[in-house]
């Protein structure tokens, strides 16, 4: 019996010491400037994203060096074409700056026809690295386009032709859900606290309408809080959650908690569209499509993980298995909380 105990305690930790890096928001970004025959493109990529394509032994490099490794394991890798004949990229600059780093390259490339640019590298990094966020201008018309690892090809075209992406952000809502491991602890809490299936759909509702009420108002700017702040106060609700769990408190209330902390985590969903750079014009599909694949996600996680709950309250070990839960999300939460509210300088945010 008490080896079982120690055994599930063990899992259960495991599972959650997996999550401890919290909520990582590693897309990149590629600003593309297109004038006649010049191509100017500035790429924005996160430190972890490149110690994954060159290892983090680069950074002892010296900068000439570290721009021209950089610049071959992306754009220098990336097929960029025009009417179907190559375009040569040369890097220009190498930038550091806020746990990013912006490098900038040009080409030439005559109007022969289509403009299309190939992103091999995707498939090389991890997360939310493997998604590309382009903000583009050719000839003056302005466009924002998503690219996936998946689907690593892109067209720059005329006005008209411009892609709306509203399918891509609802696959960006979805996978930001799933990485977003702060977020799926909290819900996971949320769900061992359901005493009966009305009120775990109460709670979850609240939660959701919550969450995307917060989400539409941080991402139209009507509501904006520091991002340290916000994301401090998600660590917390897990530990809140939990807390209220081990003691075995279920009651009808719930669902004012679950309201008050999906407010917060909407403001954490928010700053993902947040780091796009959209426009007010783009901004209303990207958010519906995002809080579409965030909500799918969600309700994706809840489906699976709702049979699972009723097959363990039904064995003997219902009780262990909760608590082992409860405490490990306790622990993980306090990681969390210190790592950004005492240690901000440390985590870089999540």
């Amino acid at each position: 019996m008490l080896r079982m105990r120690a055994l599930l305690v063990g899992v259960c930790v495991s599972l959650m010491a997996s999550l401890a890096e919290g909520h990582p928001l590693d897309m990149a970004t590629l600003n593309v400037q297109v004038e006649q025959d010049r191509v100017l493109q500035t790429l924005t990529i996160r430190g972890n994203s490149v110690d994954e394509l060159l290892g983090p032994g680069w950074l002892e490099l010296p900068l000439e060096q570290r721009m021209t490794a950089l610049f071959a394991a992306t754009l220098g890798a990336s097929e960029l074409s025009s009417g179907g004949e190559p375009c040569e990229l040369v890097p220009l600059e190498l930038e550091p700056g806020d746990g990013n780093f912006h490098l900038s390259a040009s080409a030439t490339c005559p109007a022969r026809g289509p403009l299309k640019q190939r992103f091999g590298y995707l498939q090389r990094v991890k997360g939310e690295g493997q998604t590309l966020i382009v903000l583009s201008d050719v000839d003056g018309e302005a466009g924002r386009q998503v690219v996936e690892a998946a689907h690593p090809d892109l067209a720059f075209v005329r006005k008209g032709q411009a892609e709306q992406g509203t399918w891509a952000f609802i696959r960006m809502g979805v996978e930001h859900i799933f990485t977003g491991y702060d977020h799926l602890v909290f819900l996971l809490g949320l769900l061992l606290a359901g005493s009966s299936l009305r009120r775990l759909l109460g709670v979850v509702t609240s939660f959701t309408v919550a969450h995307s009420l917060s989400l539409a108002l941080a991402a139209l700017s009507v509501v904006s809080l520091p991002s340290r702040w916000v994301e401090s106060a998600i660590a917390l609700s897990i530990i809140v959650v939990a807390t209220l769990n081990l003691r075995g408190r279920k009651g009808d209330t719930r669902w004012m908690l679950a309201f008050g902390f999906g407010l917060i985590h909407g403001f954490g969903f928010a700053s993902a569209l947040g780091e796009l750079g959209l426009s007010r014009s783009e901004l209303t599909g990207a958010l519906f499509g995002f809080n579409v694949g965030v909500e799918l996600g969600q309700a994706t996680l809840v489906l699976v993980t709702l049979p699972l709950l009723v097959l363990l309250r039904r064995s003997r070990f219902a009780h262990r298995v909760e608590f082992a839960l409860c405490v490990a999300s306790i622990g993980v939460g306090l990681y969390w909380f210190c790592l950004r509210a005492v240690l901000p300088s440390v985590s870089g945010g999540a």
